[in-house]
């Protein structure tokens, strides 16, 4: 039973890895596509091989080895003791006791006692405060440099092809076969509700055009009173983990 759950597990992942592998058009998300479909493939033929291996030791072996018999041991006897009763009753006897005497405290004593219950103890110290947890970066902020002015306003919606272009510099930034630069926008919408939106890229600029290309959503006047906000990260596979932090936040108007 658990071999068929990993072989429909495994063949769930497969459909999911051809299906990112026509859907994307970026070359890491093929890479890991590929990645995703190898890796279903040996889940599988494993699965297989374990249940062959199963259907071999039930149909072959198991007929092969006698079962065991386990023969009950033969134990002594208990021997209860006699039971002997006493044909004797013992004649209790009477035995007079004086109450006991009371003593009252004397008043000192009671003064004393007054003052040690009221006495007050010194309030305990407070604990100590505990440690604050820093995350610890590889690579330092990037720095933006573009597109000029911070806070500029651009007009039309084909700006997204070209004049929208985000750019920044981090020349520390020495990015792996896993890293990447994401740029992420976020705004509010004319329903008050926030919005966010990334794309990614290997490179030191990204169009607003390229973040529109396979994610069916567009901009274009959707912010409230037409401002937005973004920033860049560096971040890095497995797990969408950020190693940098994040640069400064810009604004831009698009009309």
């Amino acid at each position: 039973m658990g071999c068929a759950l990993g072989i429909l597990l495994a063949l769930k992942m497969l459909v999911d890895a051809q299906r990112l592998s026509r859907t994307t058009l970026f070359s890491l998300e093929q890479e890991r596509a590929s990645e995703l479909t190898y890796r279903a493939l040996i889940l599988i033929v494993v699965f297989f091989v374990a249940i062959i291996f199963v259907l071999l030791i039930n149909v072959v072996v198991a007929p092969i080895v006698p079962p065991t018999v386990t023969v009950p041991l033969r134990g002594t006897t208990p021997t209860v003791p006699p039971i002997v009763l006493s044909t004797q009753t013992p004649t209790p006897t009477t035995t007079f006791t004086p109450p006991p005497r009371i003593e009252l405290p004397s008043p000192s004593a009671l003064v004393s006692a007054t003052a040690t219950r009221t006495a007050t103890r010194p309030p305990a110290p407070p604990p100590p405060p505990h440690p604050t947890a820093t995350l610890a970066y590889l690579f330092p902020a990037p720095k933006i440099v573009g597109p000029l002015p911070n806070g500029g306003t651009w007009i039309g919606e084909g700006q997204a092809n070209a004049a929208i272009t985000f750019r920044w510099t981090c020349e520390q930034c020495l990015l792996g076969p896993n890293d990447w630069y994401e740029v992420v926008i976020t705004f509010t919408d004319r329903n008050g509700v926030p919005r966010t939106y990334a794309g990614r890229t290997r490179d030191t600029w990204l169009s607003l055009r390229r973040i529109y290309e396979g994610g069916g959503f567009e901009l274009y006047h959707k912010a409230k009173e037409d401002v937005y906000q973004w920033y860049v990260q560096v971040k890095r596979e497995p797990g969408n983990q950020p190693i940098s932090p994040p640069s400064e936040t810009w604004k831009f108007v698009w009309k």
